[in-house]
C-alpha cells in the first residue's frame, strides 16, 4: 500500500520548530532517504506538537523507519488530545506563512497572520491583515453555510475596507463566491518531498480550478490577480472572457535606418547567395522595467533580466524587463585621474559620495567572512554591513551579488565558496546565495532543499579550508622543521651551490609528486616542506605555491568529510539515542570521540556539546542493564509467559522473578519495557502481545507500563480511557489461542 494511503491514526506527520507555540510547521516525510535530507541542520530536540496545531506543545520525536513510514512521536507520558496528526494537519500554518510573506514580497507592511480568530477554533480559518489591519486576506478552510458565509462576509466588510476570500479544497463556499463575482480563488498545499507547497486556484462555472504557485499571482488595490485572472480598467475579470488582444507583430520586423548601429562585423560562411557576419549591435531603444525595480545609471551597463524584444505601435524597439543586473566595465571603473577629458556631467547623490569605494568594500567583506571562518562562525548582512561602516544604508539584492562575486575571485578548482557563511533573517542561506553560485558558474538549477544542503556543505568546507590553512603558512614552518624529518634522503654530496640546492629541489620535488600522485598527503607535505628551503627562483616558488594550495584544499576535504561522517553520527545518536542501550550508545559515543579529536575542538565545537550531553546521559544509565543482559532476561520471561498463557491466567513482576530466580521487580522501569519489548520482539502483529499476561498487584488492571510497551512495539496504543478494554481483549484473545 502506498505510504500516502496506510492507516495510521497514531503516525504524526507535522509538528512546529522552535517553541510550542511557534507558526513555523514542518512536515516529516515518509521516505527515510527524505528524512535523511529533513534532518540535516536539525537536531531531535526542534520539534514540538504545536499548539496552533491543536496539539499538547510537548517535545516530538522524529522516527526513521525503512519498512514503513517515518513519523513524529510523542516522548512518553503521552497525555495529548490532537486529534489531526496527517500530512495536511498544519496546512493552515503554510497557508498563513505564505500568503503573509507573499504579501510582504508585494510591498505590503504590517502584514500579521491571526490563525485562531475570536470565535474559530484552529484550523477553521486564518487572517492575514496589512496595511495597519485595514485590509484583509480571509482564508475559508472549514465548511460553513451560505447564510453563515454571507453574515461573515457583511460583518468583515464592515471592519476592513477591502476583503478578498481564499477557500480550501474542502470549502463549498467558492461556489457562491463563483455566483456572486465570476471566479473565486481557492488555495491548496501539495508535499513535494520534505516540503508543502502553496497553490493558489482559480474556480470559473463549468471548468476545472486552474492552479498556480503564489509567486505567480500579484496584488492589485482591487484584490488578487492570478495568471488566470486579468486586471482592467472595469476591474479583475477572467483572462478567457477578456476581449482578444491585437494580434502581436509579424516575426519579421522592420527596422528604422536610424535604430541600429552595426559594429566588429566578422566573416563567419557564405552562400552562393548570401553572406553570414557575426557583429555587435548597438539599438536605440526604450526600456520598461517594474515600478518597484532600481533605476538604472547612465555611467553603468546592464543586463536585462527576464525580458523580451519588440516592436512598439509607433516603431519604435521595446525592451520589456524583470530588472536589471549591473555589470563591470572597463569605463566603469577606471581611475578619472588616468582617463582623458571626461564628460561625464552627472553629480552623485549625498548618500552615492557616502558609500566607500567599491574596492574598499570586497577587501572589508572578504575580511570579515574570513575572521568568521577562523572562528568557526557565521555572519549575518548587518555584520558585513558594519564592518565595512555602511551604517544606514541598504544594498539592494544585484549589489550584494556583484561585491561578494569579487570577494570570491580569485576562483580555484575546489575553492569552497566563502559566501556561505552569510546567514539570512531565516537562519537559512542569504537570499542572494543562490545567484552567487550561478555567478560563479553553478549551470545547475537548485530546489530549496539542495540549495540548503550546498549551503551546509560550503559552510564546513571553508571551516574546515580555514583550520587547516595556517598549517600551510609560512609561520608555522620552524613548528614543522622542529617535528618533523625526512622519510628519505636524497643521495649525493651536499653542496651548498646554486646547482647543488637546484639538484636537491628537483629531487624532493620528483618525490613529492610521486607521493602526491599516490595520493599520499603526509609524504608530499614533508618533501614540499625540504623543497621549499632549497627552492631558489622565483618560478621554483610559484611552483611550490600551486602544490601548497593543492595540499590545502585536500587536506580542507579530508577534514571536512571527517566532519561530515562526525555529524551524521551525532545526528544519529540524537535521532535514536533514546532508543539505545548502554552499551550500543557508549560505542557510538567511543567513536564520535575519536572523530571529534580528529577533527579538531574548534571545528567540532557543536558536536562536541552533543557527546558530553549523551555521557552525561549514559553516567546516569552505569546501573541500568546491558543489552546482553536484557536479552537473557527475555528469554527466560518469554518461556514463563508462554507457560502462563497455556495455563490461562497472568502474573506479576514478583511472581515473575521468583519464578525465574532474577530480581526483576527491582529492575528500572525502561528496562522491564525493554525487557517485554524484546519478549514480543518476535510475536506476530495478530496475536496478543505476551506482555499482556503481566498485570499490576491484584491482577485485575493491565500493568502500569502496558501502554508504553505497545508504543514502542508500534502497536495501537490506545487513550488512557481505553486502555483497560484493549487489555481485557488482549487477554480474552489468549484464551481462545490456547
Amino acid at each position: 500500500m502506498p505510504y500516502a494511503e496506510e492507516e495510521d491514526t497514531r503516525k504524526v506527520q507535522t509538528a512546529v520548530i522552535g517553541r510550542a507555540e511557534s507558526d513555523w510547521p514542518v512536515f516529516l516525510p515518509y521516505d527515510h532517504d527524505d528524512f535523511d535530507r529533513f534532518m540535516r541542520g536539525r537536531t531531535r530536540d526542534d520539534f514540538y506538537c504545536g499548539v496552533l496545531l491543536g496539539g499538547c506543545g510537548k517535545k516530538l520525536s522524529p522516527k526513521r523507519y525503512t519498512d514503513k513510514r517515518c513519523h513524529f512521536a510523542h516522548r512518553p507520558p503521552v497525555h495529548c488530545r490532537r486529534t489531526e496528526i496527517g500530512e495536511d494537519s498544519a496546512d493552515h500554518l503554510y497557508i498563513g506563512r505564505a500568503v503573509a510573506d507573499w504579501l510582504k514580497r508585494q510591498g505590503q507592511r504590517a502584514v500579521h497572520p491571526v490563525y485562531k480568530p475570536k470565535g474559530h477554533q484552529v484550523r477553521d480559518v486564518v487572517d492575514v491583515s496589512y496595511e495597519a489591519g485595514r485590509r484583509l486576506i480571509r482564508v475559508q478552510l472549514a465548511r460553513r453555510s451560505k447564510r453563515e458565509w454571507e453574515e461573515t462576509d457583511a460583518e468583515l466588510r464592515i471592519r476592513h475596507s477591502e476583503l478578498e476570500w481564499l477557500f480550501g479544497p474542502d470549502s463549498l463556499l467558492a461556489n457562491w463566491q463563483v455566483e456572486r463575482q465570476g471566479y473565486a480563488l481557492r488555495v491548496q498545499c501539495r508535499s513535494l518531498g520534505a516540503i508543502r507547497t502553496v497553490e493558489i486556484g482559480t474556480q470559473f462555472p463549468d471548468r476545472p480550478v486552474e492552479w498556480t504557485s503564489l509567486s505567480e499571482c500579484t496584488l492589485a488595490p482591487e484584490g488578487i490577480v492570478t495568471p488566470s485572472l486579468l486586471r482592467t480598467p472595469s476591474g479583475i475579470v477572467p483572462r478567457h472572457a477578456a476581449p482578444a488582444e491585437p494580434a502581436p507583430p509579424p516575426s519579421s520586423l522592420p527596422l528604422t535606418p536610424a535604430s541600429v548601429l552595426i559594429t566588429d562585423a566578422a566573416l563567419s560562411h557564405a552562400t552562393d547567395t548570401h553572406r553570414w557576419f557575426d557583429v555587435s549591435i548597438r539599438v536605440n531603444a526604450c526600456l520598461s522595467l517594474p515600478a518597484r525595480a532600481d533605476s538604472p545609471d547612465v555611467h553603468h551597463t546592464y543586463l536585462p533580466m527576464d525580458a523580451t524584444l519588440s516592436l512598439d505601435s509607433d516603431g519604435t524597439w521595446l525592451i520589456k524587463a524583470g530588472a536589471l543586473q549591473r555589470i563591470q566595465s572597463d569605463t566603469a571603473d577606471r581611475p578619472m585621474d588616468s582617463a582623458g577629458p571626461s564628460s561625464d556631467t552627472h553629480t552623485p547623490s549625498p548618500e552615492e559620495q557616502s558609500l566607500p569605494p567599491d574596492a574598499d568594500l570586497v577587501a572589508s567583506f572578504r575580511r570579515t567572512l574570513e575572521n568568521a571562518a577562523r572562528s568557526k562562525n557565521v555572519v549575518t548582512m548587518a555584520t558585513l554591513c558594519k564592518g565595512a561602516s555602511l551604517h544606514g544604508h541598504i544594498l539592494p539584492g544585484d549589489r550584494w551579488r556583484e561585491l561578494l562575486l569579487r570577494v570570491e575571485q580569485p576562483r580555484t578548482p575546489g575553492k569552497p565558496v566563502l559566501s556561505a557563511l552569510i546567514k539570512g533573517r531565516d537562519g537559512g542561506p542569504a537570499p542572494f546565495f543562490k545567484e552567487i553560485l550561478h555567478g560563479l558558474g553553478w549551470t545547475k538549477r537548485f530546489s530549496n532543499t539542495e540549495l540548503l544542503d550546498i549551503w551546509n556543505r560550503e559552510r564546513g568546507r571553508v571551516h574546515a579550508a580555514y583550520s587547516r590553512s595556517s598549517r600551510a603558512n609560512p609561520p608555522s614552518v620552524p613548528h614543522q622543521e622542529a617535528h618533523r624529518k625526512p622519510q628519505s634522503r636524497v643521495r649525493g654530496k651536499r653542496s651548498d651551490s646554486a646547482a647543488g640546492r637546484r639538484a636537491a629541489f628537483d629531487a624532493l620535488l620528483d618525490v613529492a609528486h610521486e607521493a602526491r600522485q599516490a595520493g599520499d598527503l603526509d609524504t608530499f607535505e614533508q618533501h614540499l616542506f625540504l623543497a621549499e628551503r632549497a627552492a631558489l627562483s622565483t618560478d621554483a616558488h610559484e611552483t611550490l605555491r600551486d602544490h601548497t594550495d593543492w595540499l590545502v584544499d585536500q587536506r580542507a576535504n579530508e577534514l571536512y568529510e571527517t566532519w561530515e561522517r562526525l555529524a551524521a553520527l551525532i545526528d544519529t545518536i540524537n535521532r535514536d539515542g533514546d532508543d539505545l542501550y548502554p552499551d550500543q550508545l557508549r560505542r557510538a559515543l567511543q567513536s564520535a570521540e575519536e572523530l571529534a579529536e580528529e577533527v579538531g575542538d574548534d571545528l567540532a565545537a557543536e558536536e562536541r556539546g552533543d557527546i558530553e550531553r549523551w555521557q552525561r546521559h549514559l553516567e546516569r544509565m552505569t546501573q541500568r542493564l546491558t543489552l546482553s543482559q536484557i536479552r537473557g532476561h527475555a528469554i527466560t520471561v518469554r518461556v514463563a509467559l508462554r507457560q502462563a498463557a497455556r495455563e490461562g491466567r497472568t502474573t506479576t513482576w514478583g511472581e515473575l522473578a521468583l519464578r525465574i530466580g532474577a530480581p526483576l521487580a527491582a529492575l528500572d522501569p525502561d528496562d522491564k519495557i525493554a525487557v517485554l519489548v524484546e519478549v514480543d520482539r518476535e510475536t506476530p502483529d495478530d496475536r496478543p502481545p505476551l506482555s499482556a499476561l503481566v498485570t499490576a498487584h491484584g491482577g485485575d488492571r493491565p500493568h502500569p507500563l502496558y501502554q508504553q510497551i505497545l508504543f514502542n512495539l508500534d502497536r495501537i496504543a490506545p487513550p488512557p480511557e481505553a486502555l483497560f478494554m484493549h487489555w481485557r481483549m488482549a487477554l480474552r484473545r489468549h484464551s481462545e489461542l490456547r
